[in-house]
């Protein structure tokens, strides 16, 4: 595997822990927002046979590998609160169905995911000049 591979690849892991950052960002700004039929949001990369996956993968480069957000299905929270200006006939609130804590630790994942990706691509990056040195040497 030659190093611009490798920095492809971190390329578009970075790109696609980028997206699922929009995602939960976006998730956690209306997790208590009323009156809107906003869907929790998830960043999904599309899966590929195991045949196809070099093809995949160089038709995906440097974008994230087929990358999509997309709007959950579930139903909103309902929470009572009769005194709520958005609340129904019953008295219920309809919330996106979006926990603020499972966010925060998903924010943490996708930190964590991107900085490992920041690794890699600096340890590439390193070997690469690394070989440079020792080519030059000659």
């Amino acid at each position: 595997m030659d190093f611009m591979t490798v920095f492809d690849l971190s390329a578009a892991g970075m790109s696609f822990e980028r997206m699922r950052l929009e995602a939960t960002a976006a998730n956690l700004a209306n997790a208590q927002t009323t009156g809107t039929d906003f869907r929790p949001l998830r960043a999904i990369a599309a899966s590929a046979t195991p045949d196809a996956f070099d093809l995949r993968l160089a038709a995906a480069l440097p974008r994230p590998l087929g990358a999509t957000i997309v709007a959950g299905n579930s139903a909103p929270r309902m929470v009572l609160d009769p005194g709520h200006p958005d609340a129904d006939a019953r008295g219920f609130v309809a919330y996106p169905d979006v926990s603020p804590v499972s966010e925060m630790v998903r924010l943490i994942e996708i930190g964590r995911a991107y900085e490992a990706n920041v690794r890699a691509l600096a340890m590439a990056r390193s070997m690469a000049l690394k070989a440079l040195e020792i080519g030059s040497d000659r």
